[in-house]
């Protein structure tokens, strides 16, 4: 499953990162990394952006970036 499929107030275990679009480094940076625990909790009205609780800080992604992450829901 991916990141962006998630539901709000879904929770998922960070299971693969792809590095498609470049960003790999700057999402490593915000703390996703495989193994991390990711919470969904605001999804933008057309789908984008998505916000998600983090290792305590809460981030939005656009639904393209969300899309090179696999999740394992918890």
């Amino acid at each position: 499953m991916m990141l962006s499929d998630m539901k709000e107030n879904q929770s998922a275990v960070i299971s693969d990162i792809e590095n498609t679009t470049g960003v790999k480094r700057r999402l490593f940076d915000m703390g996703f990394i495989v193994g991390a625990k990711i919470y969904c909790t605001d999804i933008g009205i057309f789908g984008s952006p998505i916000a998600y609780r983090i290792r305590g800080s809460k981030i939005a992604l656009r639904k393209k970036d969300a899309d090179e992450i696999g999740v394992t829901l918890c």
